[in-house]
C-alpha cells in the first residue's frame, strides 16, 4: 500500500487480541521501519503513532499481510493520540504507550538526569525493541521526549549504558555523551535477512542527549546474546571498562584507552547470575576508609569484592538485593560523583490499557558490613521528599492503624518499640512489613507499594490494585507503641523549606 505522508503522526489501532502482523516500512525504496503490531481497525482498544515527521511530503510504502481495506484506514495526524488514564502512576515513571523495561542509558549531564529505556511503542508486550527517553531535574518528576533509537538493519536496540566523555577521550568532542548497546541481530526480520548477530554499538550525542547517531560496531559476536554493556571510568588503572553479559551466567570485562578499541581482560560465571551487569565501588558506611566493589546482575543478584581495573576477584558468596521478585534490570547513573544512584524496570503484570511496565522509585545504594558479610541498603532518593508533605500521625489502638486515603500518592513511615512483622491490608492487597529498630518506609502510588525495613537491607515492591489510593489502608498486628506518620504527595510540586523539614 502506498500512501503519501501529510502529517507528523501516523496512527495504528491496536486491539490486545487481534492476530499479530509484521508491517514493512520503506521510503523511496530503503526501508525505514519494520514492527509487528496488533492491528486491528474495527475494534480498536487504543491507538499508538509512528513518528513520520521525517518523511512528510514523501511516498512511503506500507507492506504486510492484511487486506489491502485494513491498510486503508490508517491516517496521518498532527498530534498523537490521548493517552489520559485514570490510574496512572504519578511517581514512577511509565511510557506514555506501549511496553517498557529495563532502564538504559542513566547519565546526568548539564543538569538533567536522563532515562532511556527498553520500549515497544506499538504494544503492551515485549518486542520492537526502541529506547525511549525522558529527562528530569529531581529525579522524580520525567518529561517524556521524543524516542531515541529505532531499530535498523543490525537488529532491535537492546539494552546499554551512557558516559559523558568529559576528556574527549573518543574524539567526537568534549562533553559529548556516550551512549553503548546491544544491537540485537536475529530479533527482526531485517537483521536476519543481512545476517547480523548481538553486537555492541556506539551512538554520540552532541545536543545534551537529545539525538543519539548511531556509530556503528565496537566489539563483534562473542558468543550467544551477548548483551547488556555497561561503561565507566577507573582511575587506578587509568582506563575504560566495560561489563558485558554473555550467556548462561558467564560474563566479560574489557578495557579501553579511548572509549572505542576494547580489549577483554577477564571471562567468568557466578551461579545464578545474568543479564544487565553494572560494576561499581560503594564505601562502606560503618567502616570509615573502606569501600569494596560491587559486581550486579539483572535479577538484583551481587557479589562484593575488589577490582584492580583487570579483574573482578569476589570476596563473598552471591546475594540477593530484593525481598520480592518485581525489580529488574537495574542500573546506577554515570556523571553522578557523590552518591550511588540506581533506577529498576518493575515488571508488572497489569497492561493498564495501553500501557505496562514502571520504573522504581530512583534509590541511593549503601554499603554497610554486618557479621561477616557486606551488604547493600536501599534509600529512596533524598529529592522524593521534596514532593511530600506530612499530613497526620496515628499511634496504634485495639484496631490497629486505620489510615484513609484520597486519591494522591503516599509514603508512610512506620516506627515501633517492638520489632516484629506487621500487616498492611487495602483492598484485596495485603504485604508483611518487617519492622525494626529502624524506620520502615512504604510509597504507594497507583497500583504499586515499594518498601524499605530494616535499614534498607530489606527492600520490596509489590503490584497492587490500580486503585489502591482510593481505599482505607489498614496495619494490623501492630503493637501499643507504633507510631505511623503519614506523608501525601504534592500535586504541584511546590517545594518550601517547610516541606523539607
Amino acid at each position: 500500500m502506498v500512501l503519501t505522508v501529510t502529517d507528523r503522526w501516523l496512527w495504528l489501532p491496536v486491539h490486545r487480541e487481534a492476530p499479530m502482523v509484521k508491517l514493512h516500512i520503506h521510503c523511496e525504496g530503503m526501508k525505514i521501519q519494520e514492527i509487528d503490531i496488533r492491528l486491528s481497525v474495527k475494534s480498536a482498544q487504543y491507538h499508538t503513532a509512528m513518528d513520520m515527521g521525517a518523511y512528510i511530503g514523501k511516498t512511503i510504502e506500507i507492506k504486510g499481510a492484511l487486506p489491502e481495506v485494513t491498510l486503508a484506514a490508517l491516517r496521518f495526524h498532527t498530534a498523537q493520540p490521548s493517552h489520559d488514564y485514570e490510574f496512572r502512576t504519578r511517581l514512577h515513571y511509565t511510557a506514555e504507550t506501549g511496553w517498557i523495561n529495563d532502564p538504559n542509558g542513566l547519565v546526568y549531564a548539564d543538569g538533567f538526569y536522563h532515562l532511556y529505556h527498553q520500549w515497544n511503542p506499538y504494544g503492551t508486550e515485549w518486542g520492537n525493541m526502541h529506547w525511549g527517553h525522558a529527562v528530569s531535574r529531581d529525579l522524580i518528576t520525567w518529561e517524556r521526549k521524543p524516542m531515541a533509537m529505532a531499530p535498523d538493519e543490525y537488529g532491535t536496540m537492546y539494552s546499554g549504558c551512557a558516559w559523558p566523555d568529559k576528556e574527549n577521550a573518543a574524539g567526537f568532542g568534549k562533553n559529548a555523551l556516550l551512549f553503548f548497546y546491544t544491537a540485537s541481530g536475529g530479533c527482526n526480520q531485517w537483521s536476519i535477512d543481512r545476517g547480523h548477530q548481538h553486537t555492541q554499538h556506539l551512538a554520540v550525542s552532541l545536543d545534551g542527549g537529545e539525538t543519539l547517531m548511531k556509530k556503528g560496531m565496537l566489539i563483534g559476536h562473542i558468543k550467544g546474546g551477548n548483551r547488556d554493556p555497561k561503561v565507566f571510568y577507573h582511575q587506578g588503572s587509568r582506563a575504560y571498562i566495560m561489563v558485558l553479559f554473555l550467556d548462561d551466567y558467564e560474563f566479560a570485562i574489557f578495557r579501553s584507552p579511548d572509549l572505542i578499541h576494547w580489549t577483554e581482560s577477564q571471562r567468568f560465571s557466578a551461579e545464578k547470575m545474568r543479564e544487565c551487569p553494572d560494576l561499581f565501588e560503594l564505601r562502606v558506611d560503618n567502616e570509615p576508609g573502606t569501600s569494596k566493589w560491587v559486581f550486579w546482575s539483572a535479577d538484583g543478584y551481587y557479589l562484593t569484592g575488589s577490582f584492580d581495573g583487570y579483574r573482578f576477584t569476589a570476596e563473598s558468596h552471591v546475594q540477593s538485593a530484593y525481598s520480592t521478585c518485581m525489580a529488574y534490570a537495574a542500573q546506577t547513573y554515570a556523571g553522578v560523583a557523590d552518591r550511588c544512584i540506581s533506577i529498576a524496570w518493575h515488571r508488572t503484570a497489569n497492561d493498564h490499557g495501553n500501557f505496562r511496565g514502571m520504573m522504581s522509585i530512583p534509590t541511593e545504594l549503601l554499603l554497610t558490613h554486618t557479621g561477616n558479610e557486606w551488604r547493600i541498603r536501599f534509600q529512596p532518593v533524598r529529592e522524593v521528599w521534596d514532593h511530600f508533605h506530612l499530613i497526620r500521625e496515628w499511634h496504634a489502638d485495639a484496631h490497629g492503624l486505620q489510615i484513609p486515603m484520597n486519591g494522591l500518592p503516599v509514603m508512610a513511615v512506620l516506627t515501633t518499640e517492638t520489632p516484629g512483622t506487621r500487616t498492611l491490608c487495602t483492598g484485596k492487597t495485603e504485604l508483611a512489613i518487617p519492622c525494626g529498630e529502624s524506620p520502615t518506609i512504604l510509597i504507594i502510588d497507583h497500583g504499586i507499594i515499594e518498601y524499605f525495613a530494616d535499614g534498607g537491607l530489606m527492600y520490596g515492591t509489590l503490584e497492587a490494585e490500580e486503585d489502591i489510593l482510593q481505599k482505607e489502608m489498614t496495619i494490623i498486628n501492630s503493637q501499643a507503641a507504633d507510631c505511623l506518620k503519614l506523608y501525601e504527595f504534592l500535586s504541584e510540586s511546590k517545594i518550601t523549606e517547610e516541606n523539607r523539614s
